[in-house]
């Protein structure tokens, strides 16, 4: 312990410097840990002893302080984010669903297809002309169920 006491002590500053750098790097290594707001905390106690000496103690103290604020400010930042459209990131075709789109080819026998985007898909539902309005209820594997729009005449 003394002797890597020591060496901490003789990088001064760069010591943290080295610390937030290698958690950073087991960051981008090892994705999922968490270890970036360490890291962070780490670099922002080298950052202080760039302008003013500290007692080792109270290195460890504002690490511990920086990573608990570090880590609490990110959970905050988290919560909020949970209404946004955030979740929709890795949903794929579930997003789809509500949607109205227009019939590219008539519905017969149950089958058609539809233009969602720039996407021809394949549709199923209550046979329906070309050029018909639907909407997505719902997927099953790569096909799109859809259901006529009513509309009021």
């Amino acid at each position: 312990m003394g002797v890597a006491l020591a060496m901490f002590t003789a990088l001064g500053p760069y010591a943290w410097f080295i610390v937030g750098a290698v958690l950073l790097t087991a960051e981008v290594i090892l994705p999922g840990l968490n270890l970036i707001w360490f890291g962070a905390a780490a670099s922002g106690v080298g950052a202080i002893l760039l302008f003013t000496p500290l007692d080792w103690t109270v290195q460890i103290a504002l690490f511990i302080g920086f990573s608990a604020a570090s880590v609490v400010a990110a959970r905050f930042i988290a919560a909020r984010r949970e209404g946004d459209d955030a979740d929709t990131v890795n949903r794929g075709a579930d997003t789809m669903i509500g949607r109205e789109v227009v019939l590219a080819e008539p519905i017969t026998a149950g089958h058609g297809r539809a233009h969602v985007a720039d996407t021809l898909w394949r549709v199923t539902g209550p046979d329906a002309p070309a050029g018909a309005r639907v909407k997505i209820t719902g997927i099953d594997a790569a096909t799109l169920v859809v259901e006529p729009i009513r509309t009021s005449e």
